[in-house]
């Protein structure tokens, strides 16, 4: 099923026919969404709130060649000893920042805002076009002034108070932390509201914050997350150096998500059930199943943005049935309207016996494996303190199946990790941020190849997790 402009929409199921008279089976829903082609080559106006931790731990030096002057500065009632010739987390945010304005990539539609945050919050520069060039390095420039603890949920609210405002408009926030906020359960409680708003959040995450706080901005917002490091990158790691390309490269992305404010509404019949909704491509993000309409993200332009709906589905009879009916509307910020999915109709064909179920769509699969790579991860990194053979095994398996999808940077990542619990019998921090936040990251076009050839069932379910 296709529709005409200005979004192209397809659904396709992991099997046309399911096995009647059967209990408790799964069925995947693959959604891609394109652009048409005259949206994908417009250029929508951006908000992007740029939201930068100024604790005291950020003036840390992480990266040049440090020579200790013999001095000692208390900050924050810590001790740090001063060095001359190195760059602390702060500078490289500045020097991020200012490439960033002086890149050519923005124009007088993009505008930005900065917000620092430590015990307190406060706006810099409200939403200003990107080119006043030196207003906003002015701004930029005051971040050395705060120090203090970490209080990310206030500056949350600075960003979520000034973006929700904005219409028909790409919108972002980017934060950049680097350890544990003192207010975890209001910046959750936030995330939702940024969600509801169509605001994805770009977390940056660098030394010991809490990884899975970072992963739960991302899900909720349909956002992204990274885990920079201070040392050489290995896999999805991003080197400390490498942070103004990576500020460069999600201001990118803002600029190319054409479509919008993208919410769904899903209605089913007794006995079935919606479990997940998982963005699978070109990044991953677990939503969660709160209220409907789900609101699902941005759409770029020129590419698919993927979903892969799971339902649980109650024994039925033979017959042809309408399980489910999906409705989805979005806005075309370039185009200054609203567009909307008619109400499409999820239609099963129950057969008596197994012989006719057993053909599966491959890429759907291809998706809903590469999807469960993060969830075995996320077992995996609980289980290494108590029961680390355990954890071997299941890192083991995510690592045979990143294989399979062909994710070099991951795997390179979970070996790694592998090989730290083969030696030490535990996973560092780093390494599991490293693996966590690497499964949420990129992901891998599927094609129709014959990743799912041959899957029974009983093995669906095992791969699943069901």
């Amino acid at each position: 099923m296709e529709l005409n402009n200005p979004l192209k929409v397809s659904i396709t199921p992991h099997r046309e026919f399911l096995a009647a008279d059967t209990p408790n089976q799964k069925l995947f829903i693959m959604l891609k969404l394109r652009p048409s082609k005259e949206v994908a080559n417009s250029r929508p106006n951006t908000a992007v709130s740029i939201l930068i931790d100024t604790s005291g731990s950020m003036y840390e030096i992480v990266s040049g060649n440090p020579q200790p002057t013999g001095n000692i500065l208390s900050i924050d009632g810590n001790q740090y000893r001063e060095v001359t010739g190195g760059k602390s987390k702060i500078d490289i945010v500045i020097e991020s920042l200012n490439n960033l304005i002086d890149s050519g990539l923005l124009n007088q539609q993009d505008k930005v805002c900065l917000i620092q945050f430590d015990d307190r919050a406060s706006i810099l520069i409200p939403l200003t076009p990107a080119t006043q060039k030196q207003d906003l390095k002015n701004s930029i420039a005051r971040l050395k002034e705060f120090s203090g603890g970490t209080c990310m949920g206030r500056g949350m609210e600075e960003a979520l108070e000034i973006l929700q405002k904005q219409s028909m408009t790409s919108k972002r926030a980017i934060i950049f932390t680097d350890g544990q906020t003192f207010d975890e359960f209001e910046c959750q409680e936030l995330a939702k509201k940024f969600s509801e708003n169509s605001i994805p959040i770009t977390a940056l995450g660098i030394g010991e914050y809490n990884e899975d706080l970072l992963i739960n901005l991302g899900d909720t917002t349909a956002g992204r997350v990274v885990h920079i490091v201070e040392k050489e990158a290995k896999g999805t790691q991003i080197p400390v150096d490498k942070v103004p390309q990576t500020i460069f490269a999600e201001y990118q992305s803002t600029i190319e998500e054409v479509i919008n404010n993208l919410a769904m509404s899903v209605k089913t019949v007794k006995g079935v059930e919606l479990i997940r909704i998982t963005k699978v491509y070109p990044e991953q993000a677990e939503f969660p199943l709160l209220q409907q309409p789900y609101h699902i993200g941005s759409a770029r332009g020129n590419d698919e943005t993927i979903f892969i709906l799971e339902f649980d589905v109650d024994s039925r009879a033979s017959s042809r049935v309408r399980i489910a009916q999906l409705g989805l509307t979005y806005d075309v910020p370039a185009q200054n309207r609203r567009g909307e999915l008619p109400p499409q109709n999820i239609v099963v064909q129950f057969l008596a016996g197994q012989g006719a179920t057993a053909t599966v769509d491959q890429e759907v699969m291809g998706y809903v494996q590469q999807r469960n790579i993060s969830t075995i991860v996320d077992e995996a990194t609980r289980l290494a303190e108590t029961n680390p053979e355990l954890a071997e095994q299941k890192m083991e398996t995510a690592r045979r199946l990143t294989v399979k999808i062909g994710n070099q940077d991951m795997l390179e990542s979970l070996n790694e990790g592998i090989i730290e619990l083969r030696k030490t019998r535990k996973i560092s921090s780093s390494t599991r941020k490293t693996v966590k936040m690497g499964a949420k990251g990129k992901t891998v076009k599927m094609s129709t190849t014959d990743l799912a050839e041959g899957l029974s069932d009983d093995k669906i379910r095992e791969i699943t997790g069901t």
